[in-house]
């Protein structure tokens, strides 16, 4: 069974003091509370976060900008460790925040499909279909086997879409949403989308999009300056955050 337990979590960020540190505490529209330490700026990313999913949970983050969404995210994808609190987590997790990190521009796409694979775990005896299937997904023919330094923007994007074939996990983290290219590998992705979230036992997606959390999330999790606002169904909580939103 897959599973994440936050309890009464804390996440902050430390930056060193410069200049008239005085006016970084002013507030803002977007992001945490700052807080002025003796040697260090302390932004407090996360505050007291309770949060349990387990198998079958299909989760959306919404907040505004600087409100927690993707240092949430880091957090459940192991990437990040608390101040306060605990967090537990059972299953293999998989964050999806940069799809084409690694990529090396002097290898071709073959071989970087291949790092891919040993990156992804895939086993060393599965390697081969995988890539041919990455291949047939990008439809880059003969530029599958040169240097990617050698694509357009919109090559290297078809390449980057079609590794999201090698992922698998019990828990998938998504920051934001994957675009692509064009019109034909965008349904290509989609497809490959809607294969990795059914698969996966939980679901955590940020979007600003509505209409992507209504389709892929059960229920929301607004986040405002680090806290936790408002958990409930997604249309009543992007109706209030809508409210919220046009109030200020």
């Amino acid at each position: 069974m897959a599973q994440i337990d936050i309890k009464d979590a804390s996440v902050s960020y430390f930056v060193r003091k410069r200049g008239d540190v005085a006016k970084s505490t002013e507030g803002g529209a977007v992001g945490a509370q700052i807080v002025i330490g003796r040697r260090y700026l302390e932004i407090a990313a996360l505050r007291n976060i309770t949060l349990s999913l387990t198998t079958g949970d299909r989760v959306g983050l919404i907040g505004m900008n600087g409100s927690g969404k993707s240092t949430l995210l880091k957090l459940c994808a192991g990437a990040l460790a608390v101040q306060s609190g605990s967090i537990a987590i059972e299953g293999k997790v998989s964050p999806q925040f940069a799809l084409g990190s690694g990529i090396r521009p002097a290898l071709s796409g073959r071989r970087n499909t291949e790092l891919k694979c040993l990156y992804m775990g895939v086993p060393q005896r599965a390697i081969s279909s995988y890539v041919e299937e990455v291949k047939a997904l990008c439809g880059l023919g003969g530029y599958f086997e040169l240097p990617v330094q050698n694509y357009s923007a919109g090559m290297r994007s078809r390449l980057v879409m079609s590794l999201l074939r090698l992922v698998r996990a019990d828990i998938l983290i998504m920051d934001e949403w994957i675009g692509a290219a064009d019109a034909s590998v965008n349904r290509t992705v989609s497809a490959l989308q809607r294969e990795l979230i059914k698969s996966a036992s939980i679901l955590i997606l940020a979007s600003h999009s509505q209409r992507i959390l209504a389709d892929w999330a059960d229920r929301l999790v607004w986040l405002e300056q680090g806290k936790i606002r408002q958990i409930g169904p997604v249309d009543a909580v992007y109706e209030e955050y809508n409210r919220w939103m046009g109030s200020r």
